[in-house]
């Protein structure tokens, strides 16, 4: 069954794709949300930790489940396994235009790429 679900996975991401170039209005979301970005992009200038502690404050989590890291999940040891988490939370994929609307789901797109950008530096 796990081909089955693998199909139905790829179904929903292909619909979801469909909808996102449906909408075509990414740009002036995006413009939208340029001072939000701005110091999301600021905050990542500075450190992965200053990054990850700006967006569970100024752009908390929709989904349930999700929980802010503490001072021990910002330990240099603990760092990468921090970043994936956060990546994971904010994952497009799994805040879906359909759930969150398109605002949130291109936030959390750009917030991604920053974490993707600090996780780089821990491979």
């Amino acid at each position: 069954d796990a081909d089955a679900r693998a199909a139905q996975r790829a179904a929903e991401r292909m619909a979801e794709e469909e909808r996102m170039r449906a909408a075509m209005a990414s740009g002036p979301v995006l413009e939208k949300l340029g001072t939000q970005l701005d110091a999301i992009r600021k905050a990542a200038a500075k450190s992965p930790q200053a990054l990850i502690q700006h967006v569970y404050r100024a752009h908390p989590p929709k989904r349930d489940g999700e929980a802010r890291p503490s001072e021990a999940d910002f330990a240099a040891a603990a760092m990468r396994k921090t970043l994936l988490k956060a990546i994971r939370c904010y994952h497009q994929d799994k805040n879906l235009v359909d759930d969150y609307g398109l605002e949130w789901h291109l936030l959390c797109r750009e917030i991604t790429k920053q974490l993707n950008a600090k996780l780089e530096v821990f491979k």
